[in-house]
């Protein structure tokens, strides 16, 4: 997943491209700066830029910064241009509720991210922060593994149907034994819980999909 995509970054301002590099990290991204589309490589085919400086963008595809709520979800669709098409028919949130939380943040199949999460507060205002950017997908889903803590399981759900009711979601719960099996090359840079979240979210791909 990491280093799977450069997008092109327009802009003369420092500040905008300082942020996006730092939130590219989450999502194994390399960003490509340069304020003259001629300077960005060929095979950088997508650009983020701003209306407001009105920078030539050469025929690339751009996805503009002001047309979204967060640099996050304009980040979010770059990467959608790039490596699927537009218009989201599924979209899937795994979750890993071990004894430290992971999850995996999917689009059409397409593994989008994936994160650790200190506090399961963290991990569902993620959830819901991720959902309401896609409610228009056709289908959402949140797959949650199943542990022998079955407290932390209702509460952790609990939370979930609180957070995300407003959006369509359905929240299922999965056999985590599926998650030792090995099926993925573990991942330089991934922890234990993303990768058990990254497959768990395969396992609902195998099935909804």
């Amino acid at each position: 997943m990491r280093g799977r995509a450069r997008i092109g970054l327009l802009t003369l301002d420092m500040k905008l491209a300082a942020k996006l590099r730092e939130i590219s990290k989450e999502y194994g991204v390399e960003i490509i700066h340069s304020i003259n589309a001629d300077q960005l490589p060929l095979d950088v085919d997508v650009v983020i830029a701003s209306r407001n400086e009105g920078l030539s963008i050469d025929g690339r595809r751009v996805v503009y910064c002001e047309d979204f709520e967060s640099l996050d979800e304009c980040l979010e669709r770059a990467l959608e241009v790039a490596m699927c098409r537009p218009g989201r028919g599924m979209v899937i949130v795994a979750i890993d509720p071990g004894k430290s939380l992971g999850a995996a943040f999917l689009l059409d199949n397409f593994v989008l991210k994936t994160r650790r999460y200190g506090s399961s507060e963290e991990l569902v205002s993620d959830v819901k922060r991720f959902l309401s950017r896609h409610r228009e997908a056709e289908r959402k889903y949140v797959v949650l593994g199943a542990t022998t803590n079955i407290n932390a399981i209702k509460s952790i759900m609990r939370k979930l149907e609180d957070a995300i009711s407003g959006v369509g979601a359905t929240i299922m719960v999965c056999d985590e034994s599926f998650t030792t099996k090995g099926i993925l090359p573990k991942m330089k840079g991934i922890s234990r819980d993303e990768y058990s979240a990254l497959v768990l979210s395969l396992k609902s791909i195998l099935g909804l999909g």
